[in-house]
């Protein structure tokens, strides 16, 4: 059996030293100023450069198939691009975080 763990995103991702650090958040039970609950990070993933191009290639598969299904549609973005953001019902695809996003100091 495996350890299994549950987030609902991402906070944030950082690259030093050879090694991508992915941060994972879970909603807390407080509120920030807005009145959104809380991000609380619950995990870090770190992995090799190639590990993370693997899993990119894995992860750009997945989001090809929901596309297919009709559980995420593309959308126009500021930059011209398309950005497959809409999520199904059931929950959200979306993670947070990249570049001047992250509230860690390690990144």
């Amino acid at each position: 059996m495996s350890d299994e763990l549950f987030v609902d995103g991402i906070l944030g991702v950082g690259f030093g030293k050879g090694a991508v650090r992915i941060d994972f958040f879970a909603l807390g039970e407080g509120q920030d100023a807005k009145g959104q609950p809380t991000k609380e990070r619950r995990q870090r993933l770190v992995m090799t450069t190639e590990g993370f191009v693997e899993s990119y290639a894995m992860l750009t598969g997945v989001m090809e198939k929901l596309k297919a299904a009709g559980l995420v549609a593309a959308r126009a973005t500021p930059g011209g691009g398309a950005e497959k953001t809409r999520a199904a019902s059931s929950g959200s695809l979306g993670g947070g975080g990249g570049e001047g996003g992250s509230p860690s100091p390690n990144f």
